[in-house]
């Protein structure tokens, strides 16, 4: 009887943080719904503040540090792309999408050493964003 009533117990002790730690990942998912939708519409200045707040809890969330690189360069503001796009590239330095971005800017800056060295690795030939 005591063994059922410690089970009990630790079953109410943990229960509410396995549902709580539910809970907070389906509005981060909501959120990055949002986000993305809002930025496909043009709405750019909206999904920038989402993106941010998403950021702002996980500063490793690749795709929101992405697509703040890509606003900040929509806008062109190049030093912001510039300081996103990095980030994006340490984070996952094997996709290309952030180096060509980043690439754009300095090239935006006419920084052409700078822009060609962002390509290193980048298969120019067939990146969709070099090509269209």
């Amino acid at each position: 009887m005591k063994y059922a009533s410690i089970c009990i117990a630790l079953a109410a002790i943990v229960a509410p943080c396995s549902f709580s730690g539910q809970a907070t990942s389906q509005p981060k998912q909501a959120e990055i719904d949002s986000a993305d939708q809002l930025f496909e519409v043009g709405k750019f200045a909206e999904a920038g503040e989402l993106y941010a707040r998403i950021e702002a809890r996980n500063p490793k969330d690749y795709s929101s540090i992405l697509q703040l690189g890509r606003i900040a360069l929509l806008a062109n503001r190049l030093d912001d792309a510039q300081k996103w796009l990095e980030q994006a590239i340490a984070l996952q330095p094997g996709d290309a999408d952030a180096k060509v971005m980043l690439a754009e800017a300095f090239y935006r800056r006419d920084d052409f050493q700078k822009g060609a060295s962002s390509l290193n690795g980048v298969e120019v030939s067939t990146n969709k964003l070099i090509i269209s």
